[in-house]
């Protein structure tokens, strides 16, 4: 195996890359299906680690397409252990606004199962097509696209109450 000085592998620099470009974009898919900056760092620094184990071998391939699935990986078991914790503070730093708007949504996100949660982050906060979301969490094309109606109708039905009770509170008829 090829070294540079100071016995790092030679392909850490390519992997250090990678990491810089994509840590943004996997925290808000993490903070999304997860609706905790905590657990969504901890997700990210998971898949992370798993991608460093396995840079040598991803890295001429797909490693966003194999990055995202072990993600989605990471949030549904992290999910699965969490079992519906109460969390207290849900506004992310730098939240626009009163905050109102994006504790309504994650809400909303945390009462959609941890699937639904996956194709509507990957599929509209991450912009991928349905193709790479099915790849992802290794479901057919129309899965994804039958899925992500159903949980935009799931999230639509949510926030339609507490819409309604804001403007009826803001004296909007």
């Amino acid at each position: 195996m090829a070294r540079l000085t100071g016995g790092a592998p030679a392909w850490e620099a390519e992997y250090v890359e990678y990491v810089t470009a994509r840590q943004r974009s996997f925290m808000r898919a993490a903070y999304a299906m997860l609706g905790s900056w905590p657990a969504a760092e901890d997700a990210v620094q998971t898949t992370l680690t798993e991608l460093y184990a396995r840079w040598p071998r991803i890295r001429g391939g797909h490693p966003d397409a194999y990055g995202r699935r072990a993600l989605v990986n990471t949030c549904i078991g992290i999910s699965r252990k969490r079992r519906r914790e109460v969390v207290t503070d849900r506004v992310p730093e730098g939240a626009t606004g009163d905050g109102q708007e994006s504790v309504d949504l994650m809400d909303a996100l945390a009462r959609l199962s941890v699937r639904d949660r996956a194709v509507l982050a990957l599929r509209y906060l991450e912009d991928l097509p349905v193709r790479e979301v099915a790849a992802a969490l290794d479901l057919p094309e129309g899965t994804v696209k039958s899925q992500a109606s159903r949980a935009l109708v799931r999230l639509e039905a949510l926030l339609s109450p507490a819409q309604q009770a804001g403007e009826t509170a803001g004296g909007n008829p």
